[in-house]
């Protein structure tokens, strides 16, 4: 990682600001730089269009402040803006609800984003500060959601400090005791719940976005990491090509034929939960034996390279021509509850997904999350009969890293070769045996 005092450090942060009047974008010709120092953040102008010559200004200009502080560096480079110590506008003693508030107005995070970022940051706040919530929580009715709510969100900002974090991340995994199992899962849970709130405080998402507010001079999760451990899908207690013969026999008829199109979206073409939930009959192209997954008016896709062209098995076309010419509705699975904007997790389908989750559990699917393991198993598949790269594009992953930190790539099997000494052979003649050993695999396979 490049040092601060490294003039390439500041080629990455100056930056043109962008601005939109009347439905056109300006662009200011002259680099700015956002700069941090004892709580307080200001964006300032360096006057050229040249980046390298506002990349070495940034660097002037910092360590200029870092040295001599607010008041003498406004004094010099901004004699236009109050001393450090006249900060009128600024919103100290920010609560959590304030802070939460900040970040949905001013942030360029999506609403669904900053509520599914806030949830994790709720219940870390909650178990900190050991504000204990009943199933009245969840009562959007009668005000028992408005409560607990508010007691959160009245929690001081300052309080929730990363040493409290990790004492809560400790305990959270240390239930589970002396549970390898259960002490993974909750390892996994923690990990998850970590991420998710520290991206509230993502310095270029969020922090570079905020003004008119003082943060703790500590930030939350400063200094705060996750605990490792494996992710690997390793399968789900079924075989995958048994549970699909088992979907075709059982999950038949008119009254259960949307849980079958649930099902293979899922397993047969990797699609998500809210994917499969708002896929419509336009993105198939029954010609070409492809299904075109983009954004539509109600789906948004959970990123760019959600987008994909996924080629469909030919096996698989007459159920979804027969279907395509049953249908009602715009939709594949059909529905009798309307789509809806919302920020929240919500499903048109939620009938018919709880109905097949109840089906995967009865067929020994494990894990909490029945319908995501059958993509796990569709990307599992891909991994093993085509690589890595292959179940990456499959799955539509931002980063080839996110499948390697998933999927085994186990289409070579490897061994150290010991069984030549079981068997007499030499070691030489050990990569014959274990091509021909290979080859039969292949053609058990194919059987």
């Amino acid at each position: 990682m490049t040092a601060k005092n490294d003039v390439r450090y500041w080629y990455d942060r100056v930056r043109k600001q962008r601005s939109v009047r009347a439905d056109r974008i300006f662009e200011n010709p002259f680099y700015s730089v956002q700069l941090q120092h004892a709580g307080r953040r200001m964006e300032l102008s360096l006057g050229t269009a040249n980046q390298a010559e506002a990349g070495a200004k940034a660097k002037q200009c910092y360590f200029y402040l870092v040295a001599n502080g607010w008041d003498a560096f406004l004094a010099k480079y901004r004699p236009d803006k109050p001393l450090s110590s006249e900060k009128p506008k600024a919103r100290s003693n920010l609560t959590v609800g304030d802070y939460l508030a900040v970040v949905a107005e001013q942030s360029e995070l999506s609403a669904r984003t900053v509520e599914n970022y806030a949830k994790s940051f709720r219940r870390i706040v909650s178990d900190v500060m050991k504000i204990k919530g009943t199933r009245k929580r969840f009562d959007y009715r009668n005000g028992g959601r408005i409560t607990w709510l508010k007691k959160v969100h009245d929690v001081a900002l300052i309080e929730i400090t990363s040493d409290k974090i990790r004492a809560w991340k400790k305990a959270f995994i240390d239930r589970a005791g002396n549970n390898e199992l259960l002490r993974r899962r909750y390892t996994i849970s923690a990990n998850s719940f970590c991420r998710q709130a520290r991206a509230l405080f993502g310095q270029r998402t969020v922090l570079a976005k905020l003004s008119g507010v003082e943060l703790p001079t500590a930030l939350p999760f400063a200094g705060v990491t996750v605990e490792r451990t494996t992710s690997k899908f390793y399968g789900c207690g079924v075989e995958p090509r048994g549970l699909l013969r088992d979907a075709l026999k059982e999950l038949t008829g008119p009254e259960r034929q949307e849980e079958l199109k649930a099902f293979l979206l899922a397993l047969v073409l990797g699609l998500r939960r809210k994917e499969a939930d708002l896929v419509e009959w336009s993105s198939f192209d029954f010609e070409a034996a492809t299904l075109r997954l983009e954004p539509t008016k109600w789906l948004r896709l959970k990123t760019q390279e959600s987008a994909a062209l996924l080629p469909i098995e030919p096996e698989f076309l007459p159920l979804f021509r027969a279907w395509r010419a049953k249908a009602r509705t715009e939709f594949v699975i059909e529905s009798e509850t309307p789509p809806r904007a919302v920020s929240y997790q919500w499903y048109r389908c939620e009938e018919v997904f709880d109905a097949l989750l109840a089906w995967l559990r009865a067929k020994g699917v494990e894990g909490e999350k029945p319908f995501h393991n059958l993509r796990k198993l569709y990307g599992s598949e891909m991994a093993s009969l085509h690589g890595i790269h292959a179940a990456s594009g499959a799955l539509r992953h931002a980063d080839i890293r996110t499948t390697d930190e998933h999927y085994v790539d186990n289409r070579v099997t490897r061994t150290a070769g010991f069984g030549s000494v079981l068997s007499g052979s030499s070691v030489t003649e050990f990569p014959k045996q274990t091509f021909a050993w290979r080859k039969s695999r292949r053609r058990a396979k194919k059987t």
